[in-house]
């Protein structure tokens, strides 16, 4: 690695953390967090629960052989004000008046093949061969051929209008609007 690389890397790193602790200070607020003598977090603006609110703070009890540093006092910090966040009343949602009516709804499946090309070429190999055999000329084959592909066609177009037919919804359903839309 070069040396312009390690300094963009330890740049990217320090612009990364500085971000990340802009962005916890704004999140959590700069009173939020205070850390006790373990080092962990204590919320100071949650309110105490009642059982916990009218019980005096206990000192931290050390052990006498054990002395405090000289940057922390011995006393405990007094206790921080709970605060209550304030809360704006919304105001009550304007209620539309609504038309409703009954629509029927008819849903059919949709075609699996838009041009019948199965049931054409099916009908091309079936027609062409049935041609061949009762006439042994190119001809006779190729109208086979074209004849076969067009009963094919026909067929399923015929088959598919069935299946549509026989799979076809017709629901009810029930919809709503604003007054004076139209529907």
């Amino acid at each position: 690695m070069n040396k312009s690389m390690l300094m963009g890397a330890a740049f990217g790193v320090a612009i990364a953390t500085a971000g990340g602790v802009i962005a916890s200070y704004q999140y959590f607020g700069k009173d939020a967090a205070v850390a006790d003598e373990q080092g962990s977090a204590v919320v100071a603006d949650m309110p105490e629960p009642a059982s916990t609110a009218a019980m005096p703070a206990a000192a931290p009890s050390a052990p006498a052989s054990q002395s405090a540093p000289a940057s922390r006092s011995a006393a405990p910090a007094p206790p921080r004000a709970a605060t209550t966040p304030v809360v704006a009343a919304a105001p009550a949602p304007v209620v539309a008046q609504e038309e409703c009516w009954d629509e029927v709804v008819t849903e059919s499946p949709d075609v699996k093949d838009e041009h019948q090309i199965a049931g054409t070429a099916i009908g091309a190999v079936v027609g062409g061969a049935v041609a061949r055999d009762v006439g042994d000329r190119d001809l006779t084959t190729a109208v086979g051929a074209a004849v076969g592909a067009a009963v094919g066609n026909r067929l399923q177009k015929k088959l598919q209008e069935r299946r549509q037919e026989k799979n076809t919804v017709t629901t009810t359903v029930r919809r709503c609007a604003p007054a004076g839309t139209p529907h």
